[in-house]
This record gives structure tokens, sequence and C-alpha cells, in this order.
């Protein structure tokens, strides 16, 4: 089948989870099969894209990778915004990473049903 013809398809994946768990290592693996021991905190938000076949559909993943630190959190609607799915990221050597999962959870359905009823309404 032509490639121009393909059904294209754009999903937003958010990584989420506290500060130096990882997110941007997973990312960078995923993406680019890269690793690099040595990662700066991210701040805010960067976003790196990847694509994908399947079947007949050409889906990319605009994966944004989000700041641990509490003080962006606060910046979460902007980040939120026409997520498709999160991906909730935590340290096995660090225990509160695992603890505060729920909260990382619980942070993305408020910020997707606060969205929706603006949009909604």
């Amino acid at each position: 089948m032509d490639v121009s013809k393909k059904r294209r398809t754009l999903l937003k994946v958010i990584v989420l989870g506290d500060s130096g768990v990882g997110k941007t290592s997973l990312m960078n693996q995923y993406v680019y099969n890269k690793f690099n021991q040595q990662y700066k905190a991210t701040i805010g938000a960067d976003f790196v894209t990847k694509e994908l076949q399947i079947d007949d559909k050409l889906v990319t993943l605009q994966i944004w990778d989000t700041a641990g630190q509490e003080r962006f959190q606060s910046l979460g609607s902007a980040f939120y915004r026409g997520a498709d799915c999160c991906a909730i990221v935590f340290d096995v050597n660090i225990l509160r990473s695992f603890e505060t999962l729920n909260n990382w959870r619980e942070e993305f359905l408020k910020q997707i049903h606060l969205i929706l009823s603006h949009f909604l309404s």
C-alpha cells in the first residue's frame, strides 16, 4: 500500500513520576535506543516523536517528558491537554517514588476531568 494513502494517527503520551526516577532515560531508550547515565533534571516539559506502523495505520507517538518536581506540577493543565494516555514511572530503588504513584494517577485523572468538563460545557 502506498504510504501516502495509509491512515495516520497521532497519540499524545505523557510520562509522569517523581523527579529522578528515570522518565527521560526511559523515553530516550524507547525512541533513540540510547542510554546516558547522566541527565540533568527536566525543566517544564520536553517531547519527542516516534512513528510506528500498526497493520495499515501509521501511528505517531508524541511522548512528553514532564518534570517531576512539585514546582512544575501547577503547569499541569497545559501538559495534560490532549493527552491520550500516560505512563507513570517509579524507581525500584526509591520506595517513596512507588508510594506516590497513586498521587500521579489521581492528578492525571483530575486534570483530564477538568479539561473535559471545560470542553463539554
